[in-house]
């Protein structure tokens, strides 16, 4: 776990990127940026159509050989009412783009599948075979000739609506909202209530985005709590902006809830489900594109039920450091960060995450006898085509085994990507203009009982790691009051007390408005028995934020060992209004109700 810099790369390579870009303008313009770059990489970045056998001249028909391949890889999404920009059905329509088409598919970047190809086996690839990209091809070199319409095979009836079928449960967006016609990429966090009064076992979620137009990619989490619906409150119009979803909410059970255009629904293998509980927000992340007019976009998301309980549950691990800060100019900036694995588990999904300057993504697992198996590798990452890859089959890896990933950035102006001109230092940081890196694993260890010791030790490490990358940030900014309150936090999580306190007094001193610098000396002094300052410190995140339901439980705990029941329950209360599913006021309550019953006996 470390971040390394490297010294600049030159720049001579790249410099026939602009004149590729001006034959391929006819392009979609959220494409041409993408593919000036594939181009800058030279021949390395070409697919091999070596070994394709080329068919007698004038054979290769539209109708006969491109129109079967145009249907299965290219029509997902190339259609009417899809994601992308123009429709590829009509002969018409493929004929005007052929060597576009020869350029893009040859290049790697359609269909768009950023893993390397040949190191992992990924289900549902897309990726053209090498007798596909030989066909495309030859036909565009030799006329890109029609043929008998005759012979053209049947256009696919695409699912349209559910993949699925009907679900059990569709929600949708309580208010549409409107995407303004210009301006930069919109992350966009929209909560839906859950109308469930029971809960229900989900086998398979499906999502349907309102608008395919403009929305590129969505990920979906639930939350317990009432925090998402505190932020919409606080923001205008429906959802709140962001690239980070809340601490508050998770993917239930390990799962991968995301979606993006042409991505099939999933469906849990019987016992790997996960429970959707009573109360329940379900909350929707939107990747946005402005498409130069006024849109309106309101997804819906389709639930599955089973009956089967879950008898296991898959887990997530995500390596990162977030400690990122890469100069200007920086064009091989890399971060580096490892687990090592308690227990045996399965690897049954990867799902890489990082924004502009990304460059190149390693994920490796090196096994306790040294062997390495690769789970990904992208040579050029776009963050315009990240998603999730499911392995074809399950990857054994035994105890012992370390989880590696390495991620390279580019901050010089190579970067055809890079929003800022000239470069200028990146931060580590929510929005798109910031930068990231994470690398999520699905695993699926062998019991419930091996999982909760997998969650254990992952839990242990995630807060070694916030140490050490808080150090990190006071470091380089000694006034950076968030690291101060993040390293108070996990110092007291490993029982370092007197330390934790110094870091959480000192972000209060250098922000008095930190409402989580205030809650968290406030559950402090709370376990250590000193009431009055836990009080002061709960009271103050009152008065900073009305809405926080822990601060209420909390008070309610400092009241009842006390001995002030009327305060403690006022604020249990207060508590389960904000977040009916409070589990540490429900508890109170409940004391408090049996020590009344007790006094009444």
């Amino acid at each position: 776990m470390k971040r390394i810099q490297k010294a600049s790369a030159g720049q001579s390579r790249r410099i026939r990127l602009r004149l590729i870009g001006f034959a391929l303008a006819a392009l979609a313009a959220f494409c041409v940026a993408a593919l000036l770059w594939k181009a800058s990489q030279g021949p390395s970045a070409v697919r091999d159509t070596s070994r394709y056998s080329k068919r007698p001249t004038g054979t290769v028909t539209f109708a006969n050989d491109i129109a079967p391949i145009i249907f299965r890889r290219c029509a997902v999404c190339h259609r009417s009412g899809q994601a992308a920009p123009f429709p590829l059905i009509e002969y018409a329509d493929v004929r005007k783009r052929a060597a576009q088409l020869v350029e893009v598919t040859e290049r790697g970047f359609m269909p768009p599948w950023l893993p390397a190809h040949g190191l992992v086996d990924y289900a549902e690839e897309r990726i053209l075979t090498t007798e596909e990209l030989g066909l495309l091809r030859q036909w565009a070199d030799e006329g890109a000739a029609e043929g008998n319409p005759a012979d053209l095979p049947p256009v696919p009836q695409w699912t349209e609506g559910w993949q699925l079928g009907a679900p059990d449960l569709v929600v949708r967006l309580p208010e549409a909202y409107i995407l303004q016609p210009e301006g930069k990429d919109v992350y966009r966090n929209f909560v839906l209530p859950i109308p469930l009064t029971d809960s229900r076992y989900i086998e398979a979620v499906d999502f349907r985005p309102g608008n395919p137009k403009v929305v590129h990619h969505a990920a979906m989490r639930i939350d317990r709590s009432r925090y998402s619906r505190q932020l919409d409150e606080r923001e205008p119009g429906p959802g709140f902006g962001g690239m980070v979803l809340p601490e508050t909410t998770e993917a239930p059970g390990g799962q991968f809830l995301n979606w993006q255009p042409g991505k099939l629904p999933y469906r849990s293998p019987p016992g790997l489900g996960w429970k959707l509980e009573a109360g329940t927000d379900f909350i929707i992340q939107l990747h946005l594109h402005p498409s130069g007019r006024p849109e309106t976009v309101q997804a819906e998301v389709g639930f599955y039920f089973t009956s089967l309980p879950p008898t296991n549950s898959t887990f997530k691990i995500i390596l990162d450091w977030p400690a990122i800060d890469i100069p200007p100019g920086a064009s091989d900036y890399v971060v580096e960060d490892q687990y090592v694995l308690p227990v045996d588990v399965r690897a049954l999904m990867i799902f890489p995450h990082a924004h502009y300057l990304a460059r190149e993504m390693q994920a490796v697992a090196v096994l306790p006898n040294g062997t390495r198996q690769w789970l990904l590798r992208i040579k050029d990452w776009d963050l315009n085509w990240q998603g999730d890859y499911r392995f074809a089959r399950p990857i054994p890896l035994p105890k012992g085994t370390a989880l590696r990933m390495r991620f390279t950035y580019d901050n010089s102006t190579n970067n055809v990507r890079n929003p800022h001109r000239p470069p200028r230092r990146v931060v580590f940081g929510p929005q798109t203009d910031d930068e990231m890196g994470e690398l999520w694993l699905q695993v699926l260890p062998n019991n419930t009982h091996e999982r909760g010791l997998l969650a254990q030790d992952y839990l242990k490490r995630q807060v070694e790691k916030s140490v050490a990358v808080n150090r990190e940030r006071l470091g380089a900014d000694p006034l950076n009051t968030r690291a101060l309150v993040q390293l108070g936090k996990g110092l007291w999580y490993q029982g370092k007390v007197d330390e934790a306190l110094l870091h959480l007094q000192a972000a209060v001193d250098q922000d008095p408005n930190s409402e989580d610098a205030h809650y968290f000396l406030g559950l402090i002094f709370r376990v250590q028995k000193q009431f009055a300052r836990a009080q002061v410190g709960f009271e103050t995140v009152l008065r900073l934020n009305p809405g926080s339901f822990k601060a209420h439980g909390n008070l309610g705990l400092v009241f009842m060992e006390q001995g002030d029941l009327m305060r403690a329950e006022e604020h249990f209360h207060a508590a389960i209004r904000l977040n009916p599913d409070d589990v540490v006021a429900r508890q109170g309550l409940e004391t408090l109700r049996q020590a009344k019953d007790r006094h009444l006996r």
